[in-house]
């Protein structure tokens, strides 16, 4: 389904989109956190691009989605929910939003261990990114975001990142094999293009 099926140009309503990445490890508790919420905001619209996960129930989703697609969902989006994979909340940031990352947590067999979590307490130390990592959290941000929207957007010219956290992506990367340059990025004393993971990792 193309990008224009999911989302329609002319959505007149604020945008939501939740990415929980193309890890083989479903996402459910994210999928269930999204479609309780959404029964509650008929106001809005969400595409959820879910990978392995269930289809949420009343939502519009679809298994993958090109990058370059939900690159331009991001843009358009009032927030983006994202999993803690490096490249989905750097892709966020270099289209103006300031994610809100769940991490998977390998408790509930989201993951095969928990780097997503300490990265993601790593990018809320360095503002990079709002974290929840319960569903009370979930919701008050969400709501947050869709009460006062400038709060979790940046300007795009100004999407500098820490070294460190480019550096930390990268080794997160070496130890899950996966190689592709995060785009849409800058750091402060390093070369945008050394920051690396999948599009929807």
């Amino acid at each position: 389904m193309a990008a224009s099926e999911l989302l329609a140009e002319d959505e007149p309503r604020p945008i939501v989109i939740v990415s929980v990445g193309t890890d083989h490890h479903r996402f459910d508790r994210l999928i269930q956190w999204t479609e309780e919420f959404a029964a509650t905001r008929p106001e809005v619209a969400f595409v959820v691009q879910r990978g392995t996960s269930r289809s949420p129930k009343g939502v519009t989703s679809q298994e993958l989605i090109p990058h370059q697609e939900i690159q331009e969902m991001f843009r358009r989006a009032v927030v983006v929910v994202s999993h803690g994979g490096p490249s989905t909340v750097m892709d966020a940031r270099g289209q103006g939003r300031l994610p809100i990352v769940v991490p998977r947590n390998p408790e509930f067999g989201e993951h095969v261990d928990g780097h997503q979590m300490r990265f993601a307490t790593h990018l809320h130390t360095n503002g990079i990114a709002r974290v929840a990592n319960t569903q009370t959290e979930f919701v008050d941000l969400l709501s947050q975001a869709l009460e006062t929207p400038a709060d979790f957007a940046i300007d795009i010219a100004d999407v500098i990142v820490p070294p460190g956290v480019l550096r930390l992506g990268q080794v997160l990367d070496e130890i899950l094999g996966v190689m592709t340059p995060i785009t849409g990025v800058t750091s402060s004393s390093s070369d945008p293009a050394t920051g690396r993971e999948g599009s929807q990792s």
